[in-house]
């Protein structure tokens, strides 16, 4: 029997790297998991991981720093690019040395990386976006302009783009959660043999209230609900244009999320609500009240809404510039519309609203396909793809 590798795992801050500690844990891989703040223990949550609390090393005070210092305005890009290097320069040599692979995530790892390979370690990187030097690119192909989303027009700080370089020229491996983001890095010359796609997993609690979803009222109104940060990038100016053209008496659009809704609400017409940000269990309610996930994003690394809408019996229109072709046959689990098209996202939210039972129907495949997704599923795959 193979020698089982010890893993490193760094994360100065969250995204999905609680869960694959946890799934290295499972599998019986992981030495160490540093990151900015979190707590071990049984439950598993944003910042709770299920590991033992002696495989936890956590440095709060860094991501704090930054939080502190981007909410006094200063450049949030410069910020997070010295709370990365200071976090991956307070990871001993002694702890990289212990172990056989070293896995970071992109846009800070380029310190980690060096080090990795200088003590003769595999380093495998995380990428959970679309490469950023494809932003532009990919909006003038969709036709959206600079108005739309300025910030993808935006010259990256030269630093920031060396470090990434680094990173993707360091890396034995790379794990893009999607084929778009697996796309964009081949766009921006990096070699496709390194990049291996792996969509990520889906709670049980996602799944299990998929499994208790009652069916719809007959007559009621068809509720469609848009999830995340509400923000030009997820494609919400494209669905807010959609919705005021599909007329009177078409339901309800339910916009969950934090971010500046100001100029969101102005833009919003009849059956729009916004619930605000909300907790674990407020999604979980917001997705047993409503019929149909929409996640329009112009250009995402994966987009985990997607399975966890799914999961929890609910039909997906997702843009293809997302997770979301990874997981979705179209007409069966949900559709897939081209990332900036108000035409075709409007005549796919029209044909459900005249078709609800058809909902109802693309709802438990929906879930049947996420079922598929577990986190579990998704450990034991890192263990025998991308470790192996």
């Amino acid at each position: 029997m193979s020698k089982q590798p010890k893993v490193l795992l760094a994360h100065p801050g969250i995204q999905h790297a609680p869960r694959l500690a946890e799934q290295l844990e499972r599998q019986g891989v992981l030495a160490r998991f540093w990151t900015g703040w979190a707590k071990a223990g049984v439950e598993t949550g944003k910042r709770q991981v299920a590991i033992p609390s002696e495989k936890l090393r956590t440095r709060p005070w860094v991501e704090w720093m930054a939080l502190v210092m981007n909410r006094a305005g200063l450049p949030g890009e410069r910020v997070w690019h010295a709370r990365n290097a200071i976090f991956q320069k307070m990871i001993p040599d002694s702890e990289i040395r212990s172990v056989d692979v070293v896995v970071g995530f992109d846009t800070a790892s380029w310190i980690l990386a060096e080090r990795a390979k200088a003590c003769g370690k595999r380093f495998i990187l995380e990428q959970s976006i679309g490469h950023p030097g494809s932003r532009a690119a990919e909006l003038k192909k969709i036709g959206c302009s600079r108005e739309v989303w300025p910030e993808a027009f935006q010259a990256r700080l030269g630093m920031v783009a060396s470090a990434e370089r680094k990173e993707h020229e360091l890396a034995d491996r790379i794990v893009v959660a999607s084929s778009f983001a697996r796309r964009t890095l081949g766009e921006q010359g990096v070699p496709e043999a390194k990049v291996k796609v792996l969509p990520y997993g889906v709670s049980e609690e996602f799944l299990a209230q998929g499994r208790k979803k009652k069916g719809r009222v007959p007559g009621s109104p068809l509720r469609f609900l848009c999830l995340g940060h509400l923000s030009a990038r997820k494609g919400l100016r494209q669905l807010l244009e959609a919705w005021s053209g599909l007329g009177h008496g078409k339901g309800e659009l339910v916009l969950m999320g934090g971010g500046e809704q100001g100029e969101w609400r102005s833009l919003a017409g009849a059956g729009v609500i916004f619930r605000g940000p909300g907790s674990r269990a407020d999604v979980l309610a917001e997705m047993a009240r409503c019929d149909v996930l929409v996640f329009p994003s112009l250009f995402e690394g994966f987009g985990l809404v997607i399975l966890e809408a799914m999961a929890a019996g609910m039909p997906v229109i997702a843009s293809r510039n997302t997770g979301g072709p990874d997981v979705i046959e179209e007409e069966k689990e949900g559709f897939i519309v081209p990332a900036g098209s108000v035409e075709v996202l409007r005549e796919k939210m029209g044909w459900l609203i005249q078709n609800p039972s058809q909902a109802v129907e693309m709802g438990r495949k929906a879930h049947a396909r996420a079922s598929q997704f577990t986190w579990e599923t998704y450990g034991q795959r890192y263990r025998e793809e991308i470790l192996g």
